[in-house]
This record gives structure tokens, C-alpha cells and sequence, in this order.
């Protein structure tokens, strides 16, 4: 075989091609539409009102004052 023949081969070989990574606006986007999700809940009154609370919220609306 010829050099030429197998580069045309090689170039006709399959090969993997990486799937794209979202830019990072993408993935703030994203990050923000699963928050939107996750808090857009509607609680009953016997459930726990504090699934997905913020910690910080949590921590400071059930602080002990002194």
C-alpha cells in the first residue's frame, strides 16, 4: 500500500469526538432554574416547611436569641 492510500484511510477512521461543554452563563442559567424548581414548592401545613430553605435563612429564623 501506498502513503497516500493510507492516509486516505486514516482519514476516513471513526473517531470520538468530545460532547460540548455549556459555556458558563449556560450553566448559571441552569443552576438558576433548578433553584426556581426546587423552591417553587407549595407546602401543605403538615409537611416540612424547611426542605430547601436556604441554611442561612434556616439558621437565623431559628436561632435562639438572647
Amino acid at each position: 500500500m501506498n502513503v497516500v492510500t493510507l492516509q486516505l484511510m486514516m482519514a476516513d477512521m471513526p473517531h470520538w469526538v468530545p460532547p460540548k461543554k455549556p459555556d458558563m452563563m449556560q450553566q448559571i442559567r441552569e443552576m438558576e432554574e433548578r433553584e426556581k424548581k426546587r423552591n417553587s414548592h407549595t407546602y401543605k401545613k403538615n409537611t416540612n416547611t424547611t426542605k430547601g430553605m436556604n441554611p442561612m435563612e434556616f439558621f437565623t429564623h431559628y436561632a435562639v436569641k438572647d
